[in-house]
């Protein structure tokens, strides 16, 4: 089984950013104090994992020993990567019919998860974190996270197959309250510790028994050695790690700093306001549009705005062309030479644009990083295939 630390981690704590902010300009420290609030929205404090608890469906406890009676052996099989069936996990019969309806629920949940939002899920939790607070309930927070898939054995779920889905890592909530409040940065010690832990509960055991000694500065810190099955979402952390690592990049985007209220930089927005004619379609030449599937003028006004330089909202309701508009402005962009990342809340709103995009003989230049690929080979193949292909078309 391998495990690993969590790529993209911050590379300084918080308390490390005051000491910079005597060399700051006044841009940087407006985006750097924006920046601060703008983490404390995205870290998720009141969820699983930061207060996990368990639920009446929604989680599975799969500690030895602990309120269902799990094969320790067959547990152990899970960590080192091998196909396990629940009902070899948990023997006991009566045992086994409630783990199997909470299991039909979790299951059911990273399913709507994965095809509404594109994100996986399903985890397996080790290790419970909790340590003393001046207010409010003490943190329950698990410390390392598995990828698990599970695959019913049958149509009426009476079995599931679960896998390990990747690698193991630190609860990224876990880590970011520990960097930021407690100066704590997970270290490469931490991570040889957790890439070395054994897959046995024993080891597991002694191996959180260890971080807790790492991080004894926490006041009260407590670990105890759980694990259980649940869904948990952490897809705010990547946003809060890049604020930490380039701040600086952050604060030379006008459109960041506009956002963070540096005057200077919303006037640099302003500046970039265009108001192309409406009858521009009708005089620019063929050769240099690029729309790739039907739009009116409005749709097209827009494009042209986004072309000249203007950032904007396009705001519509369902049915009025938005998908069409950054179908259009996409192949537009790519045409111009340039890179475009699209993105979006729910996965349905991804496979509309890429659909059309598919229709008209660019999916080539289309690349699915979330939840398009199966394999990181698969991601090359298809990287290699687009390269080639623009490569082909620059000859």
């Amino acid at each position: 089984m391998k495990w690993s630390g969590v790529a993209d981690q911050a590379s300084a704590p918080a308390l490390e950013r005051k000491s910079m902010t005597s060399s700051m300009t006044a841009r940087e420290q407006a985006v750097e104090q924006a920046a601060r609030g703008w983490e404390q929205q995205l870290v998720d404090v009141s969820g699983p994992l930061w207060r996990y608890r368990q639920l009446r469906t929604g989680t599975l406890e799969l500690t030895p020993g602990g309120e269902t009676a799990v094969n320790a052996g067959v547990l152990a099989s899970l960590l080192q990567g091998r196909a396990i069936q629940l009902t070899r996990l948990v023997p006991d019969q009566e045992e086994l019919d409630d783990a199997r309806k909470r299991l039909v629920a979790i299951h059911e949940k990273a399913q709507e998860n994965q095809e509404e939002k594109g994100v996986d899920t399903l985890f397996l939790a080790i290790g419970r974190a909790t340590w003393a607070v001046d207010q409010g309930a003490p943190p329950n927070a698990p410390v390392v996270l598995l990828p698990i898939v599970a695959d019913p054995s049958d149509p009426t779920r009476r079995d599931f197959k679960l896998t390990a889905g990747g690698d193991a890592h630190f609860n990224p909530v876990l880590e970011h309250v520990l960097r930021s409040e407690h100066g704590l940065p997970v270290s490469e010690d931490d991570e040889y510790l957790l890439a070395d832990m054994p897959a046995d509960f024993a080891g597991i055991a002694d191996t959180l028994a260890q971080l807790e000694k790492r991080w004894s500065k926490v006041r009260g810190l407590r670990i105890e050695p759980r694990v259980a099955l649940s869904n948990f979402t952490y897809t705010n952390m990547p946003m809060v790690n890049d604020l930490h690592n380039n701040l600086g990049a952050f604060a030379q985007n006008d459109l960041v700093a506009a956002i963070a209220g540096v005057p200077d930089a919303r006037q640099a927005l302003a500046d970039r306001i265009r108001d192309p004619s409406v009858a521009q379609p009708d005089v620019d030449p063929p050769e240099s549009e690029f729309i790739v599937v039907d739009a009116d003028s409005s749709q097209h006004q827009a494009i042209n705005r986004v072309l000249a330089g203007e950032s904007l909202v396009i705001w519509g309701p369902p049915g009025t062309g938005k998908s069409q508009t950054i179908a259009n402005l996409i192949a537009a962009l790519i045409a111009n030479g340039q890179r475009v990342l699209f993105v979006a809340e729910k996965r349905a709103a991804i496979d509309v644009v890429a659909y059309r995009l598919q229709r008209v003989g660019l999916s080539k230049f289309v690349m699915d990083i979330h939840g398009g690929f199966k394999s990181k080979s698969e991601f090359a193949r298809r990287l290699g295939e687009s390269i080639r292909t623009i490569a082909g078309i620059a000859q």
